[in-house]
């Protein structure tokens, strides 16, 4: 959090609800890989066809453009930087492009459960240590996403005794935006907690989930910003930046549960 900045306390919460990807685990490194792997397959096999040079996906900007997108909006994206490739041609042939989005979107998730088995990733240990307070004091707890892996993730990374529920983009078929998409989500894990979202807060790493989660009226809205708010960033320009949350901090560590804040 930021220096000078009061301490974000959990007081009066019944759930708190963490998003699977940039809270609980580190699965950056493996999406973009996995986009990568999936792009560059149809960028090898276009210029192949087209006997030109294969310009291959780009770790660094390719995938900055995606930030914050959902799968299909990502597709979408990339798509529509290469549009100008005589290279490639256009990499959405089909109509108006929701079947090829579907098929690349299907290869990329066959690669990043791929790699989740053959890489793997690690669950951030503040965040492990946060959910097992939490429990110990009855608060339900839950993991969401609006890609489809979450409960892959939380498997995979010996998370699962520790949320209530884990509810991921599976229950947002047909929505488009990230927006959209994280509010369905967020919603389903209300129901299957049994909560509502004013007696709910929520940790999220993503500006769509944020302002979705506050669309929805959620008690306590927490912007997860490992980067910036680690970085001695006001938390005023930090807020001004995450419109929508409640409050900025670079790791779940600086959040204080109900028993913590009141112990002597």
């Amino acid at each position: 959090m930021a220096r000078g900045s009061a301490p974000v306390t959990l007081d009066g919460v019944s759930a708190v609800v963490v998003e699977v990807d940039g809270v609980a685990v580190d699965t950056g490194p493996l999406h973009a890989a996995a986009w990568k792997r999936t792009f560059d397959e149809v960028l090898r096999e276009r210029a192949r066809g087209r006997g030109g040079r294969f310009h291959p996906f780009d770790l660094r900007c390719d995938y900055r453009l995606m930030s914050g997108m959902s799968p299909p909006e990502a597709a979408r994206a990339f798509a529509a930087s290469r549009d100008g490739d005589p290279t490639t041609g256009p990499l959405l042939v089909a109509d108006d492009g929701d079947e090829d989005v579907a098929r690349l979107w299907d290869r990329k998730d066959r690669y990043y459960l791929d790699s989740l088995r053959t890489v793997g990733t690690a669950a951030w240990g503040p965040t492990v240590a946060l959910l097992s307070a939490l429990q110990a004091q009855g608060i339900a707890t839950a993991a969401v996403s609006c890609d489809r892996g979450a409960a892959a993730t939380v498997q995979a990374t010996g998370m699962t005794g520790l949320f209530d529920a884990v509810v991921d983009g599976r229950v947002a078929e047909g929505l488009m935006t990230a927006e959209e998409r994280h509010a369905a989500v967020l919603t389903e894990t209300g129901a299957r907690l049994g909560l509502g979202p004013r007696c709910t807060a929520v940790l999220l790493s993503s500006a769509p989930a944020v302002r979705a989660a506050r669309r929805l009226g959620f008690r306590l809205i927490v912007a997860v910003d490992r980067y910036a708010a680690g970085n001695g960033t006001p938390q005023s320009a930090l807020l001004a930046a995450w419109s929508g949350a409640d409050a900025v901090v670079s790791d779940p560590a600086e959040l204080t549960t109900p028993g913590a804040a009141h112990a002597p």
